[in-house]
């Protein structure tokens, strides 16, 4: 009788022992998934910034100073893992200014804006 006690003894902490190995698996799923889901909040929150500050670079100073706006921005970047660029373009109205934000590891494009501003002026 001593024997299929301790035989069942056993099989009950096998099955012990694969449920949690099975739940600990679930959560080292979750835990990655959140981990990637805070980065690219992390990496949303970055992008929308450094959109802001370009736009109020380009809205003081106008395309005409590009120069001016670039090296005001990269004064004060200083993420390392990020990179974004800048393009100007003008019609007869409006000057425009496309910001990207990317994300250098990956070569991923988080965020991508055209700004446009009013060159005409009101009389």
């Amino acid at each position: 009788m001593q024997k299929s006690k301790s035989a069942l003894f056993l099989m009950e902490l096998i099955i012990v022992i694969l449920f949690f190995a099975l739940t600990s698996a679930v959560c080292m799923r979750v835990f990655v998934k959140a981990h990637d889901v805070a980065h690219e909040t992390e990496s949303a929150n970055y992008a929308a910034l450094w959109a802001d500050n370009a736009a109020e670079c380009f809205y003081e100073y106008g395309a005409d100073d590009s120069e001016k706006i670039k090296s005001t921005l990269a004064s004060g970047f200083n993420l390392p893992d990020y990179a974004y660029s800048i393009d100007f373009s003008s019609d007869d109205d409006f000057e425009y200014m496309t910001f990207k934000f990317f994300y250098e590891p990956k070569d991923e494009e988080i965020y991508s804006y055209t700004f446009k501003r009013h060159i005409k002026e009101v009389s």
